[in-house]
């Protein structure tokens, strides 16, 4: 039996564990050959490949140093050399730090985070771009977050870059569209397994958990990869320039500015 992503190719960055572990082997299950990237876990990022040529996938990793586009660009290039094309690009790899403006560290971590979150992202996507437009078509979801949508004291840095990539998603998918490139973003809420999270004290994590998220639960990886999948799949063929909010209802609450318990 064919399935959906049979003969298509896929990059996720930051593929090796987490929401990016979960993108890529779903993708994979769906046929497509996945690229896990990654750019200091190699071990990490191998071992999910390993996992999804055992269930019968094709995957590797590969080194990806989003901050650098030259290594992105020769990234990229190696795997369309191999396969002859790229067909989804997953912007994944993020990272999340402290980062207020008025104290006495110096400014190398904020800049930081926007040159991995932000920048990264469109070092990937210009390399992706092209070998996509020359084939008339592509999937390119960009991993935003509900932090750059309503803001946090404390990560300025972190809510700027999120930010960026939904303003990013959408310059970019009036841009491609002529080209049969679809450019969308997701952005998560409170999950386990995300840097994010791990910014928070216990006791305001479970006040945002338990008093906050209508669902009452943070998500687990594999709820937020499907959103991240269905985009880059026949199914979401008319969408493109929109950020998904996977959130358990958090924004809707916040915004709304009424508790639900």
């Amino acid at each position: 039996m064919t399935k959906e992503l049979e003969s298509k190719v896929a990059l996720v960055t930051g593929g090796g564990s987490g929401l990016g572990r979960a993108v890529a082997t779903r993708l994979a299950d769906l046929g497509a050959t996945v690229a896990v990237g990654y750019l200091n876990r190699a071990e990490v990022a191998e071992k999910t490949a390993e996992e999804i040529r055992a269930a019968g996938g094709s995957a590797r990793a590969l080194r990806v140093d989003v901050r650098d586009y030259e290594a992105v660009s020769a990234a990229v290039q190696e795997l369309t050399r191999e396969h002859g094309r790229i067909d989804i690009l997953v912007n994944n790899a993020g990272i999340c730090t402290a980062s207020t403006i008025v104290s006495t560290d110096s400014t190398e971590g904020w800049t930081d985070v926007i040159q991995t979150n932000l920048v990264g992202a469109y070092h990937c996507i210009k390399a992706c771009a092209l070998p996509m437009m020359l084939q008339g078509s592509g999937a390119i979801v960009n991993v935003s977050s509900i932090l750059g949508l309503v803001g946090k004291g404390g990560l300025s840095a972190y809510c700027a870059s999120k930010a960026g990539l939904s303003g990013l998603t959408a310059s970019l998918a009036a841009e491609f569209a002529t080209h049969g490139v679809r450019v969308n973003a997701v952005a998560p809420g409170y999950s386990d397994d995300t840097g994010m999270i791990q910014q928070f004290p216990i006791e305001q994590k479970e006040v945002i958990i338990n008093e906050r998220i209508p669902l009452q639960r943070p998500a687990q990886p594999e709820e937020i990869a499907e959103t991240v999948v269905f985009l880059t799949r026949d199914g979401s063929s008319y969408m493109t320039g929109q950020t998904m909010v996977v959130d358990g209802g958090l924004t809707s609450v916040i915004r709304g500015m009424a508790k639900t318990r």
